[in-house]
Protein backbone atom coordinates (compact mmCIF):
# COMPACT_ATOMS: atom_id res chain seq x y z
CA UNK A 1 0.00 0.00 0.00
CA UNK A 2 1.53 3.08 -1.14
CA UNK A 3 2.77 5.63 1.76
CA UNK A 4 0.40 8.89 2.29
CA UNK A 5 3.09 11.82 3.49
CA UNK A 6 1.82 14.74 5.32
CA UNK A 7 2.14 16.97 1.95
CA UNK A 8 -0.02 15.16 0.22
CA UNK A 9 -2.28 14.75 3.09
CA UNK A 10 -2.82 18.63 3.66
CA UNK A 11 -2.84 18.43 -0.23
CA UNK A 12 -6.02 16.50 -0.33
CA UNK A 13 -7.42 18.21 2.74
CA UNK A 14 -7.41 21.36 0.87
CA UNK A 15 -9.02 20.45 -2.31
CA UNK A 16 -11.64 18.51 -0.34
CA UNK A 17 -12.18 21.44 1.86
CA UNK A 18 -11.99 24.23 -1.01
CA UNK A 19 -14.62 21.80 -2.93
CA UNK A 20 -17.10 21.74 0.57
CA UNK A 21 -16.84 25.58 0.34
CA UNK A 22 -17.86 26.03 -3.39
CA UNK A 23 -20.68 23.33 -2.47
CA UNK A 24 -21.94 25.23 0.37
CA UNK A 25 -21.56 28.28 -1.59
CA UNK A 26 -23.57 27.15 -4.74
CA UNK A 27 -26.32 26.19 -1.66
CA UNK A 28 -26.26 29.50 -0.46
CA UNK A 29 -27.04 30.93 -3.65
CA UNK A 30 -29.56 28.47 -4.63
CA UNK A 31 -31.44 28.74 -1.47
CA UNK A 32 -31.23 33.09 -2.15
CA UNK A 33 -33.01 32.47 -5.49
CA UNK A 34 -34.98 29.77 -4.04
CA UNK A 35 -36.50 32.55 -1.60
CA UNK A 36 -36.24 34.94 -3.99
CA UNK A 37 -38.70 33.64 -6.52
CA UNK A 38 -41.08 31.98 -3.06
CA UNK A 39 -41.41 35.91 -2.27
CA UNK A 40 -41.97 36.77 -5.31
CA UNK A 41 -44.97 34.00 -5.89
CA UNK A 42 -46.30 35.14 -2.63
CA UNK A 43 -46.59 39.33 -3.60
CA UNK A 44 -48.38 37.55 -7.14
CA UNK A 45 -50.52 35.77 -4.93
CA UNK A 46 -51.33 38.91 -2.90
CA UNK A 47 -51.91 41.00 -6.12
CA UNK A 48 -54.38 38.79 -7.70
CA UNK A 49 -56.42 38.29 -4.24
CA UNK A 50 -56.25 42.48 -4.13
CA UNK A 51 -56.94 42.55 -7.91
CA UNK A 52 -59.87 39.76 -7.83
CA UNK A 53 -61.32 41.83 -4.73
CA UNK A 54 -61.15 44.86 -6.18
CA UNK A 55 -62.76 43.45 -9.95
CA UNK A 56 -65.48 42.25 -8.01
CA UNK A 57 -66.53 45.39 -6.65
CA UNK A 58 -66.37 47.44 -9.73
CA UNK A 59 -68.27 45.16 -11.86
CA UNK A 60 -70.83 44.52 -9.04
CA UNK A 61 -71.39 48.70 -8.28
CA UNK A 62 -71.94 49.34 -12.11
CA UNK A 63 -74.21 46.29 -12.27
CA UNK A 64 -76.20 47.10 -8.98
CA UNK A 65 -76.37 51.04 -10.14
CA UNK A 66 -78.28 49.69 -13.77
CA UNK A 67 -80.45 47.17 -12.42
CA UNK A 68 -81.70 49.83 -9.57
CA UNK A 69 -81.74 52.30 -12.60
CA UNK A 70 -83.53 50.10 -14.97
CA UNK A 71 -86.29 49.17 -12.45
CA UNK A 72 -87.62 52.68 -11.84
CA UNK A 73 -88.21 53.21 -15.54
CA UNK A 74 -89.94 48.92 -15.32
CA UNK A 75 -91.98 50.20 -12.49
CA UNK A 76 -92.82 53.22 -14.33
CA UNK A 77 -91.57 55.39 -11.52
CA UNK A 78 -90.15 58.13 -13.98
CA UNK A 79 -91.62 60.99 -16.34
CA UNK A 80 -90.05 61.10 -19.71
CA UNK A 81 -87.35 63.60 -18.25
CA UNK A 82 -86.39 61.48 -15.98
CA UNK A 83 -86.28 58.50 -17.86
CA UNK A 84 -84.03 60.27 -19.80
CA UNK A 85 -81.73 61.28 -16.96
CA UNK A 86 -82.00 57.58 -15.78
CA UNK A 87 -81.06 56.18 -19.30
CA UNK A 88 -78.34 58.72 -19.50
CA UNK A 89 -76.71 57.31 -16.16
CA UNK A 90 -77.19 53.89 -17.33
CA UNK A 91 -75.04 54.52 -20.37
CA UNK A 92 -72.15 55.92 -18.08
CA UNK A 93 -72.45 52.92 -16.05
CA UNK A 94 -72.38 50.09 -18.81
CA UNK A 95 -69.37 52.26 -20.53
CA UNK A 96 -67.08 51.45 -17.32
CA UNK A 97 -68.44 47.76 -16.94
CA UNK A 98 -67.42 47.34 -21.08
CA UNK A 99 -64.26 48.97 -20.27
CA UNK A 100 -63.47 47.06 -17.49
CA UNK A 101 -64.57 43.38 -18.93
CA UNK A 102 -62.50 44.70 -22.17
CA UNK A 103 -59.39 44.91 -20.14
CA UNK A 104 -59.70 41.68 -18.47
CA UNK A 105 -60.41 39.58 -21.93
CA UNK A 106 -57.69 41.55 -23.16
CA UNK A 107 -55.45 40.60 -20.56
CA UNK A 108 -56.33 37.13 -20.57
CA UNK A 109 -55.70 36.77 -23.98
CA UNK A 110 -52.26 38.09 -23.34
CA UNK A 111 -51.22 35.70 -21.17
CA UNK A 112 -52.50 33.13 -23.34
CA UNK A 113 -51.06 34.01 -26.18
CA UNK A 114 -53.92 34.30 -28.01
CA UNK A 115 -53.82 37.62 -29.50
CA UNK A 116 -52.82 38.32 -32.94
CA UNK A 117 -52.37 41.23 -35.19
CA UNK A 118 -54.57 42.70 -37.84
CA UNK A 119 -53.01 45.53 -39.95
CA UNK A 120 -54.75 48.43 -41.50
CA UNK A 121 -54.19 51.93 -42.80
CA UNK A 122 -55.11 53.64 -39.48
CA UNK A 123 -56.86 57.37 -39.72
CA UNK A 124 -55.59 58.19 -36.48
CA UNK A 125 -56.89 61.44 -36.24
CA UNK A 126 -60.31 59.41 -36.50
CA UNK A 127 -59.03 56.92 -33.40
CA UNK A 128 -57.94 59.58 -30.94
CA UNK A 129 -60.88 62.35 -31.66
CA UNK A 130 -63.30 58.72 -30.99
CA UNK A 131 -61.39 58.32 -27.84
CA UNK A 132 -61.75 61.39 -26.78
CA UNK A 133 -65.43 61.76 -27.57
CA UNK A 134 -65.71 58.03 -25.59
CA UNK A 135 -64.51 59.09 -22.76
CA UNK A 136 -65.84 62.91 -22.85
CA UNK A 137 -68.32 62.06 -20.15
CA UNK A 138 -65.45 60.58 -17.28
CA UNK A 139 -63.66 63.96 -17.96
CA UNK A 140 -66.79 66.27 -17.53
CA UNK A 141 -67.69 64.51 -14.24
CA UNK A 142 -63.70 65.61 -12.88
CA UNK A 143 -64.47 69.07 -14.64
CA UNK A 144 -61.01 68.09 -16.70
CA UNK A 145 -60.28 69.48 -20.18
CA UNK A 146 -59.45 67.28 -23.23
CA UNK A 147 -56.97 69.08 -25.55
CA UNK A 148 -56.26 66.96 -28.79
CA UNK A 149 -52.76 68.43 -30.60
CA UNK A 150 -51.96 67.17 -33.98
CA UNK A 151 -49.02 69.69 -35.55
CA UNK A 152 -49.16 67.12 -38.60
CA UNK A 153 -52.81 67.79 -39.38
CA UNK A 154 -55.34 65.48 -39.49
CA UNK A 155 -54.12 63.47 -42.39
CA UNK A 156 -51.85 60.82 -40.49
CA UNK A 157 -52.26 57.56 -41.53
CA UNK A 158 -50.42 54.73 -40.20
CA UNK A 159 -49.96 50.74 -41.07
CA UNK A 160 -51.14 48.99 -37.81
CA UNK A 161 -53.18 47.28 -35.63
CA UNK A 162 -56.17 49.14 -35.19
CA UNK A 163 -57.80 47.30 -32.34
CA UNK A 164 -54.51 47.31 -30.45
CA UNK A 165 -54.08 51.04 -30.95
CA UNK A 166 -57.49 51.90 -29.79
CA UNK A 167 -57.40 49.90 -26.87
CA UNK A 168 -53.45 51.30 -26.33
CA UNK A 169 -54.91 54.73 -26.29
CA UNK A 170 -58.35 54.35 -24.48
CA UNK A 171 -56.34 53.00 -21.45
CA UNK A 172 -53.81 55.50 -21.41
CA UNK A 173 -55.97 58.35 -21.77
CA UNK A 174 -58.91 56.75 -18.82
CA UNK A 175 -55.62 56.96 -16.60
CA UNK A 176 -54.86 60.30 -17.33
CA UNK A 177 -58.54 61.14 -16.68
CA UNK A 178 -58.28 59.08 -13.30
CA UNK A 179 -55.48 60.50 -12.06
CA UNK A 180 -55.97 64.73 -13.39
CA UNK A 181 -56.90 67.12 -10.63
CA UNK A 182 -60.10 68.38 -10.82
CA UNK A 183 -60.45 71.44 -12.72
CA UNK A 184 -57.64 70.90 -14.51
CA UNK A 185 -56.45 69.58 -18.13
CA UNK A 186 -55.40 66.03 -20.31
CA UNK A 187 -53.32 66.41 -23.63
CA UNK A 188 -53.28 64.54 -26.06
CA UNK A 189 -50.66 65.07 -28.50
CA UNK A 190 -49.99 63.54 -31.93
CA UNK A 191 -46.81 63.38 -34.42
CA UNK A 192 -44.75 61.16 -36.67
CA UNK A 193 -41.28 61.50 -36.59
CA UNK A 194 -38.51 59.64 -38.84
CA UNK A 195 -41.11 57.31 -40.29
CA UNK A 196 -42.39 56.27 -36.65
CA UNK A 197 -45.96 57.63 -34.98
CA UNK A 198 -45.96 59.12 -31.79
CA UNK A 199 -48.60 59.71 -29.41
CA UNK A 200 -47.93 61.11 -25.98
CA UNK A 201 -50.92 61.57 -23.33
CA UNK A 202 -50.21 63.96 -20.53
CA UNK A 203 -52.45 65.01 -17.16
CA UNK A 204 -51.85 67.41 -14.51
CA UNK A 205 -52.04 65.27 -11.38
CA UNK A 206 -49.92 64.03 -8.66
CA UNK A 207 -47.35 62.50 -11.01
CA UNK A 208 -45.43 59.33 -9.64
CA UNK A 209 -42.44 59.36 -8.01
CA UNK A 210 -38.78 57.91 -9.99
CA UNK A 211 -38.41 54.94 -7.95
CA UNK A 212 -42.41 53.35 -8.73
CA UNK A 213 -42.24 54.13 -12.82
CA UNK A 214 -41.07 51.04 -13.51
CA UNK A 215 -43.49 49.25 -11.01
CA UNK A 216 -46.94 50.63 -12.55
CA UNK A 217 -46.68 48.85 -15.94
CA UNK A 218 -46.73 45.60 -14.01
CA UNK A 219 -49.85 43.40 -14.07
CA UNK A 220 -52.20 44.00 -10.74
CA UNK A 221 -49.72 46.48 -9.63
CA UNK A 222 -51.64 50.14 -8.23
CA UNK A 223 -49.76 52.17 -6.10
CA UNK A 224 -52.98 53.79 -4.68
CA UNK A 225 -54.04 50.40 -2.52
CA UNK A 226 -55.85 50.07 0.62
CA UNK A 227 -59.21 50.78 2.44
CA UNK A 228 -58.02 54.48 1.96
CA UNK A 229 -57.98 53.53 -2.23
CA UNK A 230 -58.83 56.94 -3.87
CA UNK A 231 -59.09 55.81 -7.32
CA UNK A 232 -60.60 53.40 -9.55
CA UNK A 233 -58.83 50.41 -11.90
CA UNK A 234 -57.43 47.17 -10.98
CA UNK A 235 -54.17 47.61 -12.37
CA UNK A 236 -54.26 46.07 -15.69
CA UNK A 237 -54.47 48.94 -17.94
CA UNK A 238 -51.06 50.11 -18.61
CA UNK A 239 -49.69 46.63 -18.58
CA UNK A 240 -51.78 45.92 -21.34
CA UNK A 241 -50.94 49.04 -23.04
CA UNK A 242 -47.39 47.98 -22.45
CA UNK A 243 -47.85 44.50 -24.11
CA UNK A 244 -49.91 46.24 -27.09
CA UNK A 245 -46.88 48.75 -27.71
CA UNK A 246 -43.90 46.30 -27.89
CA UNK A 247 -46.47 44.09 -29.99
CA UNK A 248 -46.82 46.93 -32.42
CA UNK A 249 -43.05 47.55 -32.31
CA UNK A 250 -42.68 49.83 -30.32
CA UNK A 251 -42.22 51.20 -26.83
CA UNK A 252 -43.57 53.06 -24.53
CA UNK A 253 -41.95 55.49 -21.67
CA UNK A 254 -43.08 58.01 -18.74
CA UNK A 255 -41.68 61.19 -17.68
CA UNK A 256 -42.98 63.87 -15.60
CA UNK A 257 -41.72 65.04 -12.09
CA UNK A 258 -43.68 63.91 -8.35
CA UNK A 259 -46.20 66.35 -8.03
CA UNK A 260 -46.29 67.80 -11.56
CA UNK A 261 -48.37 65.42 -13.42
CA UNK A 262 -47.71 62.66 -15.86
CA UNK A 263 -46.88 62.36 -19.73
CA UNK A 264 -46.85 58.88 -21.50
CA UNK A 265 -45.85 58.50 -24.52
CA UNK A 266 -45.51 55.53 -27.43
CA UNK A 267 -43.43 55.67 -30.35
CA UNK A 268 -44.84 52.96 -32.86
CA UNK A 269 -43.06 51.82 -36.53
CA UNK A 270 -45.31 50.52 -38.94
CA UNK A 271 -46.44 47.06 -38.77
CA UNK A 272 -45.15 44.73 -41.86
CA UNK A 273 -46.98 42.36 -43.45
CA UNK A 274 -45.73 41.21 -46.29
CA UNK A 275 -48.65 41.86 -48.92
CA UNK A 276 -50.67 45.35 -49.67
CA UNK A 277 -52.78 46.38 -46.70
CA UNK A 278 -56.08 48.08 -48.40
CA UNK A 279 -58.04 48.45 -45.30
CA UNK A 280 -58.74 51.30 -43.70
CA UNK A 281 -60.17 51.46 -39.83
CA UNK A 282 -61.25 54.68 -38.29
CA UNK A 283 -61.97 53.77 -34.69
CA UNK A 284 -60.38 50.75 -34.71
CA UNK A 285 -63.55 48.97 -35.00
CA UNK A 286 -64.90 50.29 -38.43
CA UNK A 287 -63.30 48.90 -41.13
CA UNK A 288 -63.24 50.29 -44.74
CA UNK A 289 -61.97 47.87 -47.58
CA UNK A 290 -60.82 49.08 -51.15
CA UNK A 291 -64.25 49.09 -52.56
CA UNK A 292 -65.90 51.48 -50.20
CA UNK A 293 -67.47 48.79 -48.52
CA UNK A 294 -68.20 49.38 -44.79
CA UNK A 295 -67.73 46.78 -42.03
Amino acid sequence: MEKIDDEMLLEELKKRLEENRIAVGNLRTMTQNLEAVNEKLRQSESLKSDFLSNIRNEINNPLASIMGLTKQVVDKKADADRAREIAGMVYHEAFDLDFQLRNIFAAAELEAGETTPSVALVDVAALVRNQIAAFGHKASEKRVSLEYVCPDGDGITFKTDPEWLQKVVANLLANAIEFCHEGRKVTLRVWQEKGRLNIAIADEGPGIAEADRKKVFDRFVQLDTGVRKRHKGHGLGLSIAKALVEMMNGSISLAGNEGNGCVFTMSLAEMETGQPVDVTSGDGNEFIFGDGTKF
